[in-house]
């Protein structure tokens, strides 16, 4: 919401980094434009560690001297992704997408380039299209398990779990036990087998410090998504903490952390987990719900500098962040039917637990009635369970912080 790309997009929301379990572990680089900002008065607040982009200029170096080899602007594009995801910041997706853009442009394109765009549109929310690039990428490749991955995840956060369900199963003949079982296991875990998908995720055997750090704390926070929903916040918490440990500067894992914290009544906590995340904006919205809460005296700048940034969104007609406006607007603002708004019309696009939970809290405090029959007609279809909405989850979809 900070920036717009250097196509005029936003990148959305903080994803579950799914998508990227298997091909991003790995830094790569490439060339692209500089971004420049298409008003003076925009504020470009947060620059990635200059390390993290010096470890691109080898690649950048590759792309110019050779055109024409596909694996070094695939790295680029890779690394430029990561770190795109890793700051919030969509000027770097857009870095990778002009890496990308040159084989793209073929007429055969090569199914890795198909499926890394696939994967920045993903960030961008750019769901449909990011499915259709994974349909020619597997048309051309069925055991890619990166795309397989990548279309699972996509399809889970829809609410789409029998197509989850059976993209997660290909991954069994393409990819590592653990990836393929948490996969399954996850969207198991939302539509009905909630306790024996997390008694399966307790039997994997993740803990070997000989695992990659990325695919530990992705294992970890599907772990604890499930354990919150049980109503083990404790359970949660650790492993939330020891996903952090593996990716300490994890956007997605702070900001489901902090969320954790503030539905505990742990305000002054989040305040010293997200000190200095003030330039990503889904952590700037937790601070200032937290700040808020623990009465800080910075509560009243970061509401506000969240409401210019939602401003600005609105000038520039984004509305890839009805999730946060949504949270926004309830937590902050106070203003329920606006909540309710910005809610509903992310629960045309996204139904993660946050989804779930924010739409239902927005219906309740709105008095929306039909909204709240929807929710309750969904978590009876998908055999959805949240101990956070209540027990009997259909009967309770209010309950929240």
């Amino acid at each position: 919401m900070r920036a717009r790309n250097s196509n005029g997009r936003r990148a959305g929301g903080i994803l579950r980094p799914l998508a990227g379990i298997l091909a991003l572990g790995v830094a790569g680089a490439g060339f692209a434009a500089p971004y420049r900002p298409a008003e003076d008065s925009l504020v470009l607040e947060h620059v990635p560690a200059r390390s993290a982009l010096e470890r691109l200029a080898p690649l950048r170096a590759a792309v110019t001297e050779r055109p024409g080899a596909l694996e070094p602007a695939l790295g680029l594009a890779r690394g430029y992704i990561e770190i795109g995801r890793r700051e919030s910041d969509p000027r770097f997706i857009a870095y990778a997408e002009s890496a990308l853009a040159p084989w793209l442009a073929r007429r055969e394109p090569p199914e890795p380039a198909l499926v890394l765009q696939a994967i920045a549109l993903q960030y961008l929310h750019e769901f449909d299209a990011s499915l259709a690039l994974l349909g020619r990428a597997l048309k051309a490749r069925p055991l890619d398990g990166q795309a397989w991955l990548t279309r699972a995840g996509l399809l889970e956060l829809r609410g789409e779990f029998e197509d989850a369900r059976r993209a997660c199963a290909r991954l069994l003949r393409t990819t590592d036990e653990i990836t393929s079982l948490t996969c399954l296991a996850s969207i198991e875990s939302r539509s009905g087998g909630l306790a024996g998908s997390y008694a399966a995720m307790n039997r994997l055997a993740f803990a070997d410090p000989r695992l990659p750090g990325e695919i530990r704390s992705w294992v970890l926070s599907v772990r604890a998504d499930m354990a919150e929903r049980l109503g083990d916040d404790r359970a949660a918490e650790d492993d939330l903490r020891s996903a952090l440990a593996s990716a300490p500067e994890d956007p997605y894992l702070r900001a489901t952390y902090a969320d954790l914290l503030i539905r505990l009544d742990r305000p002054r906590e989040v305040l010293v987990l997200l000190q200095g995340s003030e330039a990503q904006d889904p952590l700037l919205l937790r601070l200032a719900i937290a700040g808020r809460r623990a009465g800080s005296a910075e509560a009243r700048r970061w509401a506000e500098l969240y409401a210019e940034r939602l401003r600005a969104a609105r000038r520039d007609h984004d509305v890839t962040h009805r999730r946060e406006q949504a949270i926004f607007l309830l937590d902050v603002a106070g203003d329920a039917a606006g909540a309710l708004t910005a809610a509903a019309g992310n629960w045309d696009s996204q139904r993660e637990p946050v989804d779930v939970r924010i739409y239902a809290r927005a219906a309740e405090r709105a008095n929306s009635a039909p909204d709240s029959a929807l929710i309750a007609a969904w978590l009876r279809s998908s055999h959805y369970e949240d101990h956070v909405l209540g027990a009997p989850a259909h009967l309770a979809v209010g309950a929240g912080p």
